[in-house]
């Protein structure tokens, strides 16, 4: 279940980082959206 929730992470901060490159959302809120997905997927550690 672990190996799922940290694919699933990935997925998230992936995409993230297209709109982040796509400028449709901001560097603010790229760190805010990939925080509460950390949270959620209990991520303990990331680097982004």
């Amino acid at each position: 279940m672990k190996d799922i929730s940290n694919a699933s992470f990935a997925y998230s901060i992936h995409m993230l980082r297209m709109l982040l490159k796509m400028k449709l959302i901001t560097q603010d809120e790229y760190n805010r959206i990939a925080a509460i997905s950390a949270a959620h997927y209990d991520t303990e550690i990331y680097c982004v």
